[in-house]
């Protein structure tokens, strides 16, 4: 009922009755309509729908207590309140008016307090009436409606409602469940164990708090399907604070566990191998040398790199080089597993054609044993591929290995890393598919280097030593604003005279601390090239240079990038600096300090190999960051993996919402480029849309 006056029709064949009700029933504030027969109140009803009738009992025509029980007959009566007044009080009369559905009776003469009252208290009853039902409904129709499934029981925890969604996923209507116990409907097991637990709905019968279950899945009724569930259960309380049943909400998140337990994995392997990737290897490392040790225990760490890799990939392509890999981790896992001297193993591919193993509570002796049959393993594999021409090519590979001893005074896991690579360099250098212990004040790894720092240095001194090369970047977008994009890769020059990229010498110019030199000298030729070139720099819109993290450790480093921009009329903003988001990760301070004052002379920044790892956006808030470069690992799955396409879906999404344009790496098809497109990538880069190229002199 709403706010306006309740419509009440008298109802009376006695016209100085009918007014004096009438008259009354004004003054109390009702609206008033009036009939004198039974068969006239019929009629009113089926076109008025009043609020409350109150009729005579002793009528002509049709009397009262025929004209109530014909009403009640109609269907929109149910709930209508019907007082008969009569002043025959004997109790055959009382009972037919009862019998006929009336609320109530009064006798006459009428007493207008008791009337006033009586029809007071009986609307009030219809107001909450219809309340109560107009929030059942709401009720029912919410259950109906949410996600969630919903169980009901009473205060013995039997089984009383189920909504549709729990019904879907128990397998048990109302009807079949109604009285059984919830542990017979609601079958839980742990997600780890397997194992039969049942909900604790007694504690919260007993005590009367709300309670949770974490790790559970559902067991559908027919004993096959299961759910991934996160559920609730809350006590119902009557008014008195008496515990009267207990509803349980549970949600159904199997297909976001699963996408989470798809993330975490991606997060800690390697997309290729399917072994442990860097991270989550520095990671066990660390807690490794955390762990409290003493004299007796020992690990050892090995660091593999194979031998002939670059002949298979350059001889048969990318794609054999991937099986290669695939087959060589197999081949590595299968002959550790093999090994159960030991408690623990891990291995995992660190980058490219490089592997590490950790080898738990395994003696110096043991490991290099396993070390021993690694080799041999390798040794005596051959790798066969056929190519699209149908041409069959055999190779045969090696592995080189250093290996290092952990003992209890080894606790920096950089520093164990390092003399593994260095061990592992002094292996290639005896003669590939050996061996190298690691041994204190151990200068045989240093001579690997040796070669390279001093060809660098040289080339520094030529002025052909080094070489850039640019890879265009297109923009998906097109607009009359946006030139030419590309970004700027390094080369140098080896012995015998030919380019290799900047990964062939990377380790070393990182090792002896040459990193921000190169990095300084390519900054200096493209603003050089870009001066004298200034046709090219009209058409230019985006170039991006590449800044190692160790770059932002040198004091003087971000000073004389500065200066070096200051001194040349080359506008800023196509200026655009690389770094990594691991970088970015790691030394958030030092990214940030070297962006704010480049940021300033309006210089841009990208973000690059975002998405390699699982990290939070929350940091891309302090940074002033222009470009997303989405990893080339999630690009290169894009069409065949959906948690991939989700993950740069989502980093797109996400970075166009925090006013950030997007990047593509390793495009190496057509497909992937539509796919792209469909997405909403801003930018995109690989050899299908151009491959690198010499800078022009």
């Amino acid at each position: 009922m709403s706010s306006r006056p309740a419509r009440i029709l008298v109802v009376d064949d006695a016209p100085l009755t009918r007014g004096l009700l009438e008259h009354a029933l004004r003054k109390y504030g009702y609206a008033v309509e009036t009939a004198s027969n039974g068969q006239q109140a019929v009629e009113y009803f089926i076109k008025h729908h009043p609020d409350l009738i109150l009729m005579d009992a002793d009528m002509p025509i049709v009397d009262g207590v025929t004209a109530c029980a014909r009403i009640r007959e109609l269907p929109d009566a149910k709930h209508l309140p019907i007082i008969i007044v009569t002043a025959l009080v004997e109790r055959q009369w009382i009972d037919r008016a009862y019998a006929a559905g009336a609320t109530d009776y009064i006798t006459k003469p009428v007493n207008l307090d008791v009337l006033r009252n009586r029809i007071h208290y009986i609307l009030q009853a219809k107001r909450a009436e219809e309340a109560l039902f107009d929030e059942k409904e709401k009720a029912q129709v919410t259950l109906a409606s949410i996600c969630d499934g919903v169980i009901a029981t009473d205060a013995k925890g039997r089984v009383e409602f189920l909504n549709p969604n729990a019904i879907k996923i128990t397998g048990w209507t109302t009807e079949e469940a109604k009285g059984l116990a919830l542990s017979q409907v609601f079958s839980l097991i742990d997600e780890n164990t397997q194992q039969p637990i049942e909900f604790p709905i007694q504690r919260c019968l007993e005590k009367g708090k709300m309670l949770d279950a974490q790790n559970t899945l559902l067991l559908h009724r027919d004993g096959k399907k299961q759910f991934a569930i996160e559920e609730k259960a809350a006590p119902i309380k009557a008014r008195n604070g008496r515990i009267i049943g207990v509803v349980v909400v549970f949600h159904d998140v199997t297909e976001t566990r699963k996408m989470t337990q798809t993330l975490a994995y991606k997060a800690t392997h390697d997309a290729l191998t399917g072994l442990y990737n860097r991270h989550e290897f520095n990671a066990r490392l660390k807690r490794v040398l955390q762990a409290p040790r003493d004299e007796k225990s020992k690990h050892a760490l090995l660091y593999m790199d194979l031998d002939r890799f670059k002949v298979v990939n350059d001889t048969c392509g990318h794609e054999a080089g991937d099986q290669l890999l695939k087959d060589v981790a197999l081949l590595l896992q299968k002959n550790i597993d093999a090994h159960t001297g030991f408690a623990l193993a891990t291995l995992a591919r660190l980058g490219g054609d490089e592997f590490g193993l950790l080898l738990e509570n395994c003696s110096k002796k043991k490991s290099v044993l396993i070390a021993k049959s690694l080799c041999e393993s390798l040794e005596s594999y051959r790798f066969f591929w056929t190519n699209d021409q149908q041409e069959k090519n055999l190779f045969t590979i090696g592995i080189s290995i250093g290996l290092v001893p952990i003992s209890t005074q080894t606790l920096n896991p950089k520093s164990i890393i390092a003399m593994a690579d260095a061990a592992c360099y002094a292996a290639k250098n005896t003669g590939r598919r050996c061996i190298h212990i690691y041994q204190e004040n151990d200068t045989a790894p240093a001579n690997s280097n040796i070669q390279w720092i001093s060809l660098i240095h040289d080339n520094l001194e030529k002025d052909q030593g080094f070489s850039l090369f640019y890879q265009p970047i297109l923009p998906l977008r097109k607009s009359p604003n946006v030139g030419n994009c590309y970004e700027i890769l390094l080369r140098i020059a080896d012995p015998q005279n030919q380019l290799v990229p900047l990964g062939a010498f990377l380790s070393a110019a990182t090792r002896y601390n040459l990193m921000p030199t190169l990095d300084r000298w390519v900054i200096c030729k493209v603003l050089k090239w870009l001066t004298t070139h200034p046709q090219h720099l009209e058409k230019l819109s985006l170039i991006t240079i590449n800044i190692s993290g160790y770059s932002l450790c040198d004091q003087h480093f971000l000073k004389r990038v500065i200066s070096d921009i200051d001194n040349t009329e080359i506008p800023a903003q196509k200026l655009c600096f690389e770094i990594t988001e691991n970088t970015a990760l790691t030394n958030f301070t030092g990214v940030l300090n070297f962006m704010t004052p480049l940021k300033k002379r309006g210089c841009r920044f990208a973000l690059d190999n975002f998405g390699s790892g699982i990290a939070s956006f929350a940091y891309l808030k302090n940074l002033p960051v222009d470009f997303l470069k989405i990893d080339g690992a999630l690009i290169k799955n894009l069409l065949n993996d959906t948690v991939d396409y989700a993950m740069v879906k989502s980093i797109n999404d996400i970075a166009h919402l925090m006013s950030i344009q997007t990047m593509a790496e390793n495009v190496e098809n057509q497909a992937t480029l539509k796919k792209l497109k469909d997405i909403g990538i801003d930018y995109v880069q690989g050899n299908w849309i151009g491959e690198p190229k010499p800078l022009s002199p």
